[in-house]
């Protein structure tokens, strides 16, 4: 569950901390299955050249501008200030054409009816999602999808473990895939689809390894910081500890 950005906090100083960590680092892939996940979603459900695109919770880029580098034309939020400025840094370093702003979820800076596709990596858990997923709905055009990945719980939790990892992450519930199901259908959109239950990795660098950033944007010195490999630690005992409670899915969406 690596998740990133659009943020409400439910009362975790670690929550902070990890977010905090994810920016200094510059983390690319700050989503479950990382950068894999996002090319093999791409080539099973591929946009057209030419759509209007919005990501929202972009972090540094890294999806935004592979989404340009594919044709689309791209616009991408994210909340953190900091984000925003990595991210800017890596579409001139992609040379890449990608319209990069600070924005909030519930509140997205946008007409009504803008945009073809919204795509949502570990977002929406973040914030308050009924709001969020009411702003997917008004920003998206008559026919436009959304595509959200997001971290499901797939067993019952007791209240203890439920609280530990809400608390880590700084959100208020770990919502099952019925639960999100209602939660978009709530929303207004059509029929919601999903890609099935996935496991997503042990450790937090898996996917770094595997689909390295070429794009190197972490802090001077960030890595010599111990509070960072303090909360990567914590990270990777959790996910060992409750492995067997979450998985992730693709949800897909229609505004009709």
């Amino acid at each position: 569950m690596v998740e990133k950005r659009m943020i409400c906090h439910c009362g975790g100083v670690s929550a902070i901390e990890y977010l905090d960590m994810l920016a200094k680092l510059g983390v690319g892939n700050a989503h479950p299955g990382g950068f894999g996940e996002t090319i093999e979603q791409l080539k099973k459900y591929p946009i057209e050249k030419g759509k209007r695109v919005l990501e929202v919770g972009c972090g540094t880029g890294r999806t935004a501008c592979y989404l340009a580098e594919q044709g689309c034309e791209v616009t991408a939020v994210d909340i953190r200030p900091e984000m925003i400025a990595k991210a800017i840094i890596r579409a001139e370093k992609q040379g890449v054409q990608v319209q990069f702003i600070v924005g909030d979820v519930c509140q997205l800076p946008f007409e009504d009816h803008t945009f073809d596709v919204v795509m949502v990596e570990s977002v929406t858990n973040f914030a308050d999602a009924q709001k969020a997923v009411s702003e997917y709905y008004r920003v998206l055009r008559s026919d436009g999808k959304l595509y959200d990945r997001e971290v499901i719980r797939i067993k019952e939790m007791s209240p203890g473990v439920h609280r530990a990892l809400c608390s880590f992450y700084g959100v208020s519930k770990i919502y099952s895939m019925d639960e999100w199901r209602e939660l978009l259908e709530k929303g207004r959109f059509g029929p919601v689809d999903f890609s099935g239950i996935h496991s997503f990795p042990l450790t937090m660098f898996e996917d770094q390894v595997q689909h390295p950033d070429p794009v190197h944007l972490s802090d001077k010195q960030s890595f010599m910081d111990p509070r960072i490999w303090q909360i990567t630690a914590k990270y990777d005992e959790l996910v060992n500890k409750y492995h067997s409670y979450m998985g992730y899915t693709l949800m897909i969406g229609s505004k009709e």
